[in-house]
């Protein structure tokens, strides 16, 4: 079997969890938010010890490139199986001994890729997956449970910044798979991992200022502000020829994907349940 049929697997299972906990638990905004938070929160932490310390190789078999290929399998699985554990443990407040369990079954998957050749650690240790899920599941639990009892707040913000962040980097990392956009600014000699780096901190940048005109200022034309502010900025990198694009591609349909984003993310943010507890609290005054 080709290793992106392993790969896409793994997706499908982690899909398919993500799709039960939400059906069970009918709260969809805030656990669609939750699960982007999740996405986020994989997506930085591994970008540390994969992109930064080389700490292991991802093999789906669709790429040349070295880098390429890590930030496939790396969008595959932090987009799929770990969000979706971490929506299963935090829905339902799940106990030591289960935790433990999914971290016994990470490790079986991690030896299993290793043995078919589609997944390589470089210093990497499989006991260090087993501590990070361990951890990884603790922590998410943990979130999850203090953000229920405080609606508001640092938490909150956070959350929402992350939710934003991966709605907006996603679709930029599939163009730069595709060839169709990528950034250059000279801080690795390899082109995707240059413009993978470099596009995490140009969006964590951005969205945490359009978090704050969104989630923060609550008059309506305060979310026209973000829009602005990614417009400008694209037009920058344009300008300052960092930002590139192929293949009929261009500046004006990158500002329609993110003008989709920022809507769904203002959409999203509107039904989260804070809002509703805001206004059961204002009908209290």
């Amino acid at each position: 079997m080709a290793s992106i049929y392993w790969y896409g697997a793994l997706a499908v299972i982690g899909l398919g969890l993500a799709v039960f906990v939400l059906y069970k638990k009918k709260n969809y905004y805030e656990f669609i938010l939750f699960f982007l938070f999740a996405i986020m929160s994989t997506f930085i932490g591994e970008m540390i010890v994969m992109l930064f310390l080389n700490s292991y190789s991802y093999m789906p078999g669709i790429y040349m490139d070295y880098y390429a290929e890590n930030i496939l399998g790396h969008i595959i699985t932090n987009t799929t199986l770990w969000p979706a554990t971490a929506l299963l443990v935090a829905a339902y407040s799940l106990r030591g001994r289960w935790i433990v369990l999914i971290s016994a079954i990470f490790t079986l998957v991690d030896i299993f890729f290793i043995n078919l050749g589609i997944y390589r650690h470089n210093w990497w240790e499989t006991w260090m997956t087993s501590v990070v899920i361990i951890l990884y599941c603790f922590l998410v639990k943990l979130w999850f449970g203090q953000l229920k009892s405080k609606r508001g707040g640092i938490l909150r913000y956070i959350t929402f910044w992350f939710g934003l962040l991966v709605i907006l980097k996603l679709p930029e990392s599939f163009l730069l798979l595709s060839g169709m956009q990528y950034a250059i600014v000279g801080w690795f000699e390899n082109l995707y991992r240059d413009a993978g780096v470099f596009s995490v901190f140009y969006n964590m940048a951005l969205s945490l200022v359009s978090v704050f005109f969104i989630c923060i200022l609550k008059k309506w034309y305060w979310k026209l502000f973000p829009f602005i502010i990614y417009f400008s900025g694209d037009a920058i990198l344009w300008n300052k020829e960092i930002l590139f694009f192929n293949g009929g591609w261009n500046i004006y349909y990158l500002m329609l994907v993110h003008v989709v984003c920022l809507a769904l993310f203002i959409a999203l943010e509107n039904k989260y349940p804070y809002n509703y507890v805001a206004r059961l609290k204002d009908g209290d005054k």
